[in-house]
């Protein structure tokens, strides 16, 4: 039998098993090959879930601010405030305790010199210029009081920082306004503090547990080298991280931003070099979590603008005297009522005497001859006026004269009595 080329195909073994046969792979099974092996790392470049690839950062991320970060301008009564305060020039010492010393277990008390700034506590609208007290990378504290009493240390080594700050707590910038000692507790800790002149990175703004937009950002940069005296003299910057969105700050100014989503927002500061290397750490890297709610702070300086009464409360001032008030109005004149009338004797009660009850008879002439009643008097029914002379004054006070004989409507002489014949 003549034999074929495919007879190896067909050769099994020696146990009967049919013996594998090897051939070169086709191009099409190692181009499937090799989209299998290059999946993962295209997965990962992409981005997709399970591959481990990086997350994205910028605007796109999850978690990210839903609209972008912008300055805007300060409130309006803030603008108000800081006009009247700008000439202010404040000068601060620490005078108690001293600069490097140890304090026993305890509160202490922190003595405090101050000079051309108002400390005050304005009641229900919050403060108004006051000193920030803050003990390492902390929360600060609030006073209005020169004497303040502190708590106990913990062992170890502490920065101990205060500065003036404005009524809607920003940290004033002026040359004297801060100052800054290291206390200590137990025993010293120099590898807990910064070496002596580096600089150091403080978070003044916000500080709340919950604030409102627009949010203040401020911070302190303490012993930091000068820079922009010339152009492109930047030895340091300030590298601001919100919700994964990152921008640079050269110059120690304070910003107003929105853009703060509802909630907890991620806020991360770093003080790095024009290379972007960290800058003396760790001092000055800080985390905080900022709660932004938009009902949570209702300060006044939030306000488009302040009334004169709540300018001069938050600056320590005397309020303006209130407008004075419209005097009352005078009373009005009551018309006499029948009882407030007095009557007199012959005059009837609520009316002028008649002329009958003051004269019962009319006046006489000069010839003694009694004056008759005109007739148009008597028709018009208006009773005459006695004509009074004085030659009658001496009978009417004598009351000579007699009563009118009743019908006749002329007065008669009253005839004069004789003493002889009185009982």
């Amino acid at each position: 039998m003549a034999s074929h080329g495919g007879d190896d195909v067909g050769r099994r073994s020696k146990d009967g098993r049919r013996s594998p046969r090897h051939r070169p792979l086709t191009p099409l099974v190692g181009l499937v090959l090799a989209l299998l092996l290059a999946a993962p790392p295209a997965a990962a470049a992409f981005g997709l879930p399970g591959w481990g690839g990086a997350r994205q950062e910028g605007p796109s991320a999850q978690g990210s601010a839903s609209a972008p970060i912008q300055e805007v301008a300060p409130p309006g009564a803030v603008q108000q405030l800081r006009a009247e305060l700008t000439e202010r020039r404040p000068r601060l010492a620490i005078t108690a305790p001293a600069d490097g010393s140890l304090l026993p277990e305890g509160p202490w008390t922190l003595r405090l010199d101050l000079e051309d700034w108002p400390l005050v506590d304005a009641g229900d609208l919050g403060l108004g210029p006051h000193l920030r007290v803050q003990l390492d990378d902390g929360a600060a504290m609030a006073v209005t009081t020169t004497d303040v009493t502190m708590p106990s240390l913990t062992p170890g080594s502490h920065r101990l920082t205060v500065y003036a700050a404005w009524p809607w707590g920003e940290a004033v910038k002026a040359p004297g306004a801060c100052r800054q000692i290291r206390i200590h507790r137990v025993a010293a800790n120099p590898l807990a503090l910064p070496a002596a002149g580096s600089p150091q990175l403080l978070l003044v703004s916000p500080d709340g547990p919950r604030t409102a937009e627009p949010v203040l950002l401020d911070w302190l940069l303490l012993d930091a080298p000068l820079q922009n005296l010339r152009e492109g003299d930047d030895r340091w910057r300030l590298r601001v991280t919100l919700n994964g969105d990152s921008f640079l700050v050269d110059r120690q100014e304070p910003l107003w931003l929105r853009g703060w989503r509802r909630g907890g927002n991620a806020l991360l500061l770093e003080l790095v070099d024009p290379r972007g290397e960290p800058l003396n750490p760790p001092f000055n890297s800080l985390v905080r979590e900022v709660m932004l709610d938009p009902e949570a702070d209702d300060a006044p300086w939030r306000t488009p603008r302040l009334s004169e009464g709540q300018l001069a409360r938050l600056l320590g001032r005397t309020p303006p005297p209130p407008p004075p008030a419209a005097p009352p109005p005078e009373p009005t004149p009551e018309a006499p009522t029948r009882e407030d009338i007095v009557t007199a004797p012959g005059v009837p009660a609520g009316g002028a005497a008649s002329p009958a009850a003051e004269s019962p008879q009319e006046p006489e002439t000069d010839g003694g001859t009694p004056a008759t009643e005109p007739e148009g008097a008597e028709a018009a029914g208006e009773p005459p006026e006695p004509a009074t002379t004085e030659e009658q004054e001496p009978e009417r006070e004598q009351g000579s004269m007699a009563a009118t004989p009743a019908g006749t409507g002329v007065p008669q002489p009253e005839p004069e009595s004789d003493p002889e014949q009185e009982p």
